[in-house]
């Protein structure tokens, strides 16, 4: 995306809220930064639909507590929602940047990946 595509992203309107505003895009690149975080994503996002917090973390091959740690800062940077039903709780993907974030990025280290291989040929 482009700042033409997102007027907010454009340096004019960065002056006056410039560290609030790259400050919590840091937190969502560090939010997507994370292998483990982004397993949580594409298990979420494969299913559809909210998931238990136990399933989820075996779907992703995490350990509970280690899931829990991950989906704590996913839920407080709001990329995934908490839904609390007694003891457990269920979660599920809200913002809708997220599939397209990690496709665009597959993509790109998908074609790096393409071209490192070309190379070596």
């Amino acid at each position: 995306m482009t700042p033409a595509t997102h007027p907010t992203c454009t340096t004019a309107s960065l002056e006056g809220a410039k560290g609030n505003l790259l400050d919590q895009a840091g937190g969502l690149f560090k939010a997507l930064g994370d292998p483990s975080r982004l397993r949580l994503l594409q298990v979420l996002l494969a299913a559809q639909g909210p998931l238990l917090q136990y399933e989820l973390a075996m779907r992703a091959g995490l350990q509970v507590s280690n899931a829990s740690k991950h989906l704590t800062l996913l839920v407080r940077e709001g990329l995934v929602r908490r839904h609390s039903e007694g003891t457990q709780a269920r979660f599920e993907v809200v913002a809708p940047m997220v599939a397209e974030v990690c496709d665009l990025v597959c993509g790109h280290v998908s074609h790096r990946i393409q071209e490192s291989f070309k190379s070596l040929s």
